[in-house]
């Protein structure tokens, strides 16, 4: 995925025209990341927002006693570090690549001025934000009213929705998670994930492999979310 393609199919850069696109196209920087490589950690200066060409990145935090929660995971043409970026404060979690991967940087003092220009797309990223904060406010909800089955099967229906091809394709989506990534994303234990993807494999929902989930059935688990 190039940058150019990243910024059409976003929800704030893609509304730009030709023209203001290629004026902050100009100012992005590429990096390399090796797997494992942090990017940023929770409290660093807010230097810029990053986008992933290729790889896979993860956002955690950690609790006082050392306990990770994977808050997010980012593919290729998505982006991260929002929050941050904006209000100019401290980070709010930490950023690590789990594959290697591609990244594109653009900075704080670039894109600010741009948007003060912009009021029509300064509206369409406080719009971006409220849907990321709408989807930790679910997060905070689905943690506190529903057991961990139904929580489970709701995480992996979002991120099958997130890893289906970009082409509309229906069948299996592979999601490049482990099982003990998923544990972390829902703060459980990596056995309590292991039994329940078990029996979901019994029923021929999913397939297990290394470091990756297959979901051959995403309405099997949309019906337990609904409590079918």
């Amino acid at each position: 995925m190039t940058p150019e393609e990243m910024f059409r199919r976003h929800p704030l850069f893609g509304t730009l025209t030709d023209n203001e696109r290629a004026a902050l196209l100009k100012h992005l920087r590429l990096r390399s990341a090796a797997a494992g490589t942090v990017i940023f950690n929770e409290g660093d200066e807010a230097d810029g927002l990053y986008g992933v060409m290729s790889g896979r990145i993860v956002v955690t935090v950690e609790s006082p006693e050392g306990k990770p929660l994977i808050l997010n995971s980012f593919g290729p043409g998505t982006f991260f570090g929002e929050i941050a970026f904006f209000d100019g404060q401290g980070r709010s979690a930490a950023a690590v690549a789990r594959e290697a991967s591609r990244l594109v940087f653009l900075g704080r003092s670039v894109f600010l001025p741009f948007l003060k220009e912009r009021p029509a797309a300064a509206l369409r990223m406080i719009a971006f934000l409220c849907e990321r904060v709408r989807r930790t406010t679910q997060l905070v909800q689905d943690s506190a009213f529903l057991d961990v089955p139904a929580r489970l099967a709701k995480q992996v229906a979002a991120l099958a929705q997130d890893y289906a091809p970009a082409d509309g394709r229906t069948g299996a989506v592979t999601i490049p998670l482990s099982q003990h990534e998923l544990a972390h994303m829902l703060g459980v234990s990596r056995e309590v994930v292991s039994r329940q993807l078990a029996l979901w494999r019994e029923a021929g929902a999913v397939e297990i492999g290394r470091g990756r989930l297959v979901v051959h059935d995403v309405t099997f688990f949309d019906r337990i979310v609904a409590g079918g």
